[in-house]
């Protein structure tokens, strides 16, 4: 293993962990949705249900690729990147009609977050086949960057701490101490 492959697997690790801090699977509702989005909050409760299985499915998908990553499992890998590109429970359970009020009520933006989130799944499924171990780690990478991006956007009411901050510059989420006081 090289130095900067364990680096960046130490980096992505700790993004991943930090990231999942945020996620509260008890919570009513997951994911893509927000109360300052009316667009997506008019959602039928059947999609809208459907639309917090997908994000619990991805969270745990999520949580089960770092160890098959670190393990160097990548037929796993593959197989759960591909998973979470095909959105199996959406796909799986959306009615035409759903499907059709799905894509005229999310927002644009969304949108493109979502299909970029998939789309660097897809490509960690095919990094993983062909072995290419530092671009399941890059895609990782990606796939949290993608949760993070779109809940700061769509969700800020689930995750607070993902509030950006105002253009003066100050935070308006309690601050949370770097470290934990201990010396490394």
């Amino acid at each position: 293993m090289t130095k900067s492959f364990r680096l960046s697997l130490i980096f992505i690790i700790s993004i991943s962990l930090s990231n999942l801090a945020f996620a509260k699977p008890e919570d009513d509702h997951a994911g893509h949705d927000s109360q300052q989005t009316p667009s997506v909050t008019t959602l039928s409760p059947a999609i809208r249900e459907l639309l917090t299985q997908e994000m619990q499915s991805i969270q745990k998908s999520m949580t089960e690729l770092l160890p098959l990553i670190a393990s160097g499992e990548w037929h796993g890998v593959s197989q759960l990147a591909a998973r979470i590109a095909n959105g199996h429970i959406m796909k799986q359970r959306l009615t035409p009609a759903q499907a059709q009020e799905l894509m005229a009520t999310l927002p644009q933006g969304f949108k493109a977050l979502d299909n970029n989130f998939h789309s660097a799944a897809n490509m960690m499924s095919r990094a993983a086949k062909e072995g290419h171990i530092e671009l399941v780690t890059f895609y990782y990478y990606r796939l949290t960057e993608g949760c993070v991006s779109c809940h700061s956007q769509y969700a800020t009411h689930r995750f607070p701490a993902l509030i950006k901050a105002p253009a003066d510059g100050h935070s308006h989420a309690p601050e949370k101490p770097m470290h934990d006081g201990h010396h490394h």
